[in-house]
Parts: structure tokens; sequence; C-alpha cells
């Protein structure tokens, strides 16, 4: 079944564009999450007795990618790997867990987003589908998507492309309200890039740049255009970083957990992509 699918032997076989196809990771990720899983699963069975998992760290590891990649239900895993449900279900918050511990698999933080030496920002925001709430519906609902959105506000540096941080809103909060709900403490001297779904970040950091907007009275300039032309060749960086996260369809189609883990993934999948450039 599952293990004999995922051998070493069959794996060592793919080329790294159809290894990162499969599991979404190149292999010098994939290894480093496996170190980082057998070491958590060490110390919690030292000196301990009862019975040792049926998969050990490079199963588990295997599991959860395939699961925030290709997000099927967990009861096709269960099959595939001949396991329960509940098995499939406890792996993948262990991992989860275990990598968000780890300095490795996390973001910068905002200590480091509000330090004086710290570089220039592209600023975006990503709606994420999730499945239709119980509870607060309204302030769920994005009136621009037309459904029940999550939304993830990404900080990303212009130089090194790092992933400084995200902040998570929901779908009725606006772009614009969500920055001014967590920039404070942003040092003056960075600039930030945003697109026009930040018209009027100026009066609150007037280090900032967004494209001219055309009107019916005010056509644009030439100089205005080449401005506009300028910013969306820095911008197209942070458009693909929204492309590179959304190839786990954890976060490119509807999310179906509960919402409570929806951060907990987005961190982990923005870190891995932070080493992934490193």
């Amino acid at each position: 079944m599952g293990k004999e699918q995922y051998s070493e032997e069959r794996l060592k076989k793919l080329n790294y564009t159809k290894f990162v196809r499969l599991l979404g990771v190149g292999r010098v990720i994939f290894y480093a999450m496996i170190r980082t899983i057998q070491k958590e699963l060490n110390k919690k069975h030292k000196n301990k007795r009862g019975r040792t998992p049926k998969y050990g760290a490079r199963e588990m590891v295997i599991i959860f990618l395939l699961y925030i990649k290709q997000y099927n239900a967990m009861e096709d895993y269960a099959f595939e790997w001949d396991v329960s449900k509940s098995v499939i279900c406890e792996y993948i918050h262990f991992v989860l867990n275990t990598l968000l511990k780890d300095r490795n698999f996390t973001l910068m933080g905002s200590k480091c987003t509000k330090n004086e030496n710290s570089e220039n920002r592209l600023l975006d925001v990503t709606e994420i589908r999730i499945q239709r709430p119980k509870y607060n519906q309204k302030s769920k609902y994005s009136g621009k998507k037309k459904y029940h959105t999550m939304k993830i506000q990404i900080i990303k540096g212009t130089d090194t492309g790092f992933i400084y941080e995200i902040q998570i809103g929901l779908g009725a909060e606006h772009d614009f309200h969500l920055f001014k709900r967590t920039f404070e403490g942003t040092p003056e001297n960075v600039t930030y890039t945003a697109d026009l779904g930040y018209v009027g970040i100026n009066k609150i950091h007037n280090n900032s740049k967004i494209p001219k907007k055309k009107s019916k009275n005010h056509p644009l300039t030439e100089d205005d255009i080449n401005y506009n032309k300028d910013i969306g060749s820095t911008r197209i960086f942070i458009e693909h970083t929204n492309g590179w996260i959304k190839r786990f369809k954890i976060l490119s189609t509807k999310f179906r957990n509960n919402l409570n883990f929806f951060a907990p993934f987005a961190v982990l999948i923005c870190a891995l992509y932070n080493f992934y450039i490193a």
C-alpha cells in the first residue's frame, strides 16, 4: 500500500521536478522535516513503555505533505496507508505542531518586521475560501469573492525575498483595514509597495508606494504609466509567492478543517517557502 508506493527506492528515481510535483517540496526540505520529526519522536518515546507507532518519521512526513498538497479526505489516506482515520489525524497534527516549534520552520516574526534596519517590503493579501461557518457568517463573507473566506496578509522583503510575517483576517475585513490593525510599530524608513487595495496608505505611513489610479477626468500621463510599470515589476515577486504557497491545495481550495488550524497551516507553508528560497 502506501509504504511500498512511497519507498525510498521509488522516490530516488524521481527527478527534482517530479519530486516537487508529488510532495510539494524539494529533497532538502523533505529530509530536514524528517530529521526534526525523528528528533521529537526519540524524545517522546525515550524511557517510555507502550506500543511504538506503526510508521516512523519518514512516513509521517510523507502523509503530512500528501495531505496539504493534495488535500483529500483523511479517509483516503487511512485506506491507502492501512490505518484508521484517527491515526492519520494524529500524524498530521503531530507533524504540524512539531515543525512549528522548530526555528527552521517558523517565520521571522513581528520583532524583525519592526526593526529599524530591516529592508523594504512588499505587501499583499490573498484570500482562501472556507466552508460556510455556523456562526458569525457575515464577518467571514467576502463581497469581492462572493463566498466565505479567510485572508492572509503577507509582508515580504524586497531584497532577500523572505516572508517576515503574516496576519490572518476575516473575509469581510478590507485589506487596508487589516494592515491598519497590524502595522503599528513599523519604522518610518521602511518602504511598503502595495496595490490599489491600499489607497490611503500614505496617510498612515508616508514611505509607501501604490500605483497611480486612472479616472474619467484624470487620465494617466506617460510618467504615471512608467511609475505603475516600475511598481508592477516589483510587486510581481509577491504574486509569485502567493502562487507558490497555493501549490498546496489546503490553501488553494475550500479549507475544510476547523478554522483554529487555519493560521498554523498558513504559517508553516509560508515557513516552507522561506526554507525553499534560503
